[in-house]
């Protein structure tokens, strides 16, 4: 089983220099999830730096809220996600996922499905959906995966909601409160045991819960290390 732990980010209080030399040199993760680029389009610059910085990394990079958030999805948000892929495309060697976070209000798993076959990037189109009624139905859920990576999820919503399978994406946000919350140790080991017990090929998971989530992410990544 290969194994990615990561964090959501890096410029966060645990980095001390807030940078991604630090996070590379100091982290001690062989994965970094980009949120960054959820609020705003990187510079040329900041792309190529990252590449240049980040090339021992595997990365997820969340695609701008514009896509997801504002065209939900549609004709017009698909031209924007090209954009946004080209912005990329320095650092595009090194993603794994580009993550599509569709919003709680958007029910619209046929549009979703659509651009997912539109965007034509096979296993590394992640889609995390946060409606509960399609989080919480198994055959909606079916029927994502069959076109894109489905996101996993543990948050206050949905405990340890693992979609099996040879690829796993998760992300942890927190139980009880959101992105504020640090995992136990037994918390963190029934969340491996469930991970390992589908026997998938690959497991990328990625820490969002702030104050957390180095300490948390190193003791995932030595917990799926374990044989």
């Amino acid at each position: 089983m290969e194994v990615y732990v990561g964090t959501s980010g890096w410029y966060y209080a645990w980095n001390r220099e807030k940078s991604l030399d630090w996070f590379c040199a100091h982290a001690g993760l062989h994965a970094v999830e980009l949120n960054a680029s959820f609020y705003r389009f990187p510079s040329p610059d900041q792309v190529r730096s990252w590449a240049e910085k980040g090339a021992d990394l595997s990365w997820s990079v969340k695609v701008h809220r514009s896509v997801t958030h504002a065209h939900l999805f549609n004709e017009e948000g698909f031209s924007v996600w090209e954009r946004f892929r080209d912005a990329f495309a320095p650092l595009d060697d090194r993603i794994a996922f580009y993550l599509f976070q569709a919003p709680p209000r958007f029910d619209d798993q046929e549009r979703l499905i659509t651009f997912a076959d539109e965007a034509d990037l096979g296993d590394r189109c992640a889609v995390e959906v946060r409606n509960p009624d399609l989080v919480g139905d198994d055959d909606l859920c079916a029927m994502i995966k069959d076109h894109a990576v489905l996101v996993s999820v543990d948050s206050p919503d949905f405990q340890n909601r693992i979609f099996a399978g040879p690829l796993i994406y998760l992300r942890m946000h927190g139980r009880g409160e959101w992105y504020s919350y640090n995992y136990s140790g037994e918390e963190l080991e029934e969340t491996a045991s469930i991970v390992r017990s589908g026997d998938p090929k690959r497991v990328h998971v990625f820490f969002n819960n702030d104050h957390a989530m180095l300490d948390n992410a190193q003791a995932m990544a030595r917990l799926l290390a374990e044989e």
